[in-house]
C-alpha cells in the first residue's frame, strides 16, 4: 500500500512549466561573495588533512578568520575519533580578490604544532589565532632575511 501512496503523490504535484527557472532564495549571490574564501581555505585545509596517517578519522573542529582581507587567513583544527592522535591545526593563508577563482589562486597551508589531543571544556578557543598569527610572522621573518 505505502507503494501506491507515494506512486499517487508523485502524480498530484503539477510539473514545472517549461522554460521558466524555479524559484531562488536570492541567497545564491550572497553565499558566493561572503563564502567563497573561506570555503576554499577550509578546503585546502581539508585536503591536508586527508593526507595525515590516521588510525581513526580526522574530523572538522574549529574555524577562525585571522584576515578577511583579500590577503585572508584562517585557523582551522581538525580531530580525530582515535584517541591519542594529535589534533592537526593548520594556518591557511589564500589571496582572495574580486574575481579571483578558487582553482587557480595560490594557497599555503602550514601545519601549526603537532600537541597532544586536548580535552575536556578547558580546551577554549581564544589562542587559537595567535598561533596563526605567530607562525605567519615568524614566515614573514624567514623570507625577508
Amino acid at each position: 500500500m505505502a507503494s501506491a501512496q507515494t506512486i499517487a503523490t508523485e502524480q498530484e504535484r503539477p510539473a514545472p512549466a517549461a522554460g521558466i527557472a524555479p524559484a531562488r532564495d536570492g541567497l545564491s549571490d550572497l553565499g558566493t561573495m561572503t563564502f567563497g574564501c573561506p570555503k576554499a581555505g577550509l578546503n585546502a585545509a581539508a585536503r591536508e588533512a586527508a593526507k595525515a596517517p590516521s588510525q581513526g578519522t580526522y574530523q572538522f573542529s574549529y574555524f577562525k578568520i585571522i584576515s578577511d582581507s583579500h590577503h585572508a587567513s584562517y585557523v582551522v583544527h581538525f580531530k580525530s575519533n582515535y584517541h591519542g592522535e594529535p589534533d592537526l591545526k593548520y594556518c591557511v593563508s589564500i589571496y582572495c580578490q574580486q574575481g579571483w577563482d578558487p582553482k587557480t589562486t595560490k594557497t599555503t597551508v602550514s601545519l601549526i604544532g603537532d600537541g597532544p589531543r586536548s580535552t575536556g571544556a578547558s580546551a577554549a578557543g581564544a589562542d587559537h589565532g595567535a598561533d596563526c598569527g605567530e607562525h605567519q610572522t615568524r614566515a614573514k621573518r624567514r623570507l625577508k632575511r
